[in-house]
This record gives structure tokens, sequence and C-alpha cells, in this order.
């Protein structure tokens, strides 16, 4: 029997059920294989099956998973060395205070291993996606995401204005973080001053990393994305005009019985 190509959005919904969006059902078995097409690497259909969008590999996943328990522990491992009420009831500060400086030398060796081998293709192509703002993109930072859309990427300003805190705040605490455990030589008023912005820049990386976790979970797609690696295409064509195809895919209607 021929199969006859629709348009999904009319296309008749299942009998008894709702209608389903074309943007969130799997594609093929490689939605959920290992590292799959490169970001921004559309996925045709198969049979009686709705397209999706790739948006992280397995590396870029891999290194965001790994840098946020890295970071995670920094947070918890200095929050027990600075109050002293968690310090009391933790303990063995020594302990800790050689884990919070060894994660800490440590936090950037994930990023550094993925971006010089080629396996870090993608993940170099979104830090380059990192490295500046256009005039629409700030006009989108301006406006609260109410103007510019239509120019937005992969990223939106608010996620390379994050990606970029981050990395400015571990980059000071790291030296701040040297001066204090291997400092000694310099004059009291260096250590002194590097002990004041290592607390402000980790109280700031706190507010900082608590935002994101907050956005992250008021955007279950985008979550889910750094999971899987997959986002819908109606939900790219939405939040990434820029990045996901001008069109949608139409599929074909599966064989009936």
């Amino acid at each position: 029997m021929t199969h006859r190509s629709i348009d999904p959005a009319v296309e008749k919904r299942p009998a008894g059920g709702p209608d389903r969006p074309t943007s969130g059902l799997a594609t093929s078995g490689q939605a959920t294989s290992g590292q799959g097409p490169g970001p921004g690497e559309a996925v045709k259909p198969g049979r009686g099956k709705l397209e999706r969008r790739a948006r992280f590999d397995l590396t870029e996943r891999t290194v965001h998973w790994t840098t946020a328990l890295l970071v995670l522990t920094l947070v918890a491992t200095g929050a027990v060395l600075y109050v002293p009420s968690l310090s009391v009831a933790v303990g063995r500060r020594l302990l800790i205070e050689d884990v919070h400086i060894y994660i800490g030398l440590g936090v950037a060796v994930p990023i550094l291993v993925a971006v010089v081998g080629r396996w870090g293709a993608n993940l170099r192509a979104d830090l380059a996606q990192m490295s500046g703002f256009t005039a629409n993109e700030v006009l989108w930072l301006k406006t609260l995401g109410r103007r510019g859309r239509s120019s937005i990427g992969k990223f939106n300003p608010g996620q390379k204005l994050n990606t970029n805190a981050i990395g400015g705040l571990l980059t000071v605490l790291f030296v701040t973080g040297l001066i204090l455990r291997w400092g000694n030589f310099l004059p009291v008023s260096v250590r002194t001053g590097a002990t004041f912005v290592h607390d402000v820049f980790a109280f700031i990386l706190v507010v900082v990393v608590i935002g994101h976790i907050g956005f992250a979970v008021t955007h279950p797609r985008a979550l889910r994305s750094m999971v899987s690696g997959w986002v819908p295409e109606g939900w790219a064509r939405h939040h990434a005009p820029a990045w996901a195809p001008s069109r949608p895919a139409h599929r074909k209607t599966p064989p009936p019985g």
C-alpha cells in the first residue's frame, strides 16, 4: 500500500486520546544511543515516528555533569570550612580542606581533556559561540527576552552569560585559592586581599549556581536535553529559531493495521 504524506499539524489524533505534539515523540533508535549525531543535526523521522534534533553529544553531556558534580562538591566543602556550626557538625576539618583544595585544582580537568581531542569538536564549537554577544542578543537581554528572539541560536544570551560568569568566577577562585594554600611567601596584605576576594566570589558563585539550577528545573525540555542529548524539533524552532531548521519536517503516516 502506498503512503501519503501529510502535514503533522493536521494529522488525525489517535482514537480515544488527545492530540500529541509532533515535537514530543521519539524518532529513531539513535535518540537513545550514546554519541549520536552532532548537535544541530536533524534526524529524519522513521516509520510512524516524529522528529527530534540532536543538541548535545556524549562528550558535552559528560563534561557538563562531571563539572557540575565537582562544583557542587566545592560549594559543599567550602560551606563546611566557612560556617563554624557546619564545621563542628561535620568534623574532620583537615580532610574537608584537602578535598576542597584538590577538587579546586581539578575542576577544569574535564573540559580541558574534552577540548584537546577530536571527540571535543562539538564542545569547541559551543564554547566558540559563548565568546561574544550580537546586537540582537544584547537587545534580548535588555528586554528580558521580549525582543530579538528570532536571532537566538543554540544558546540564548542568558545561557551565554551564565556560562561566562561561572567560568570567570571559577578562574578567580582558582587563583585566590592557590594564594591561600601556597602563598605564604607573599605579603600579608596580598593574602588578606585574596581571602576577601575568595570569600566574595565564592558567595557569588553559590548564587549563580542556585540560579542556574532554578532555571534548569523550570525549563524541563532544556534540562532533558542535557540528559538525553535531544530536543523536540518544535521546541528548537520556538526557543532557538536561528539554530533550528526554518521549516518543520513532514512524515509519512504509518500503514493501517
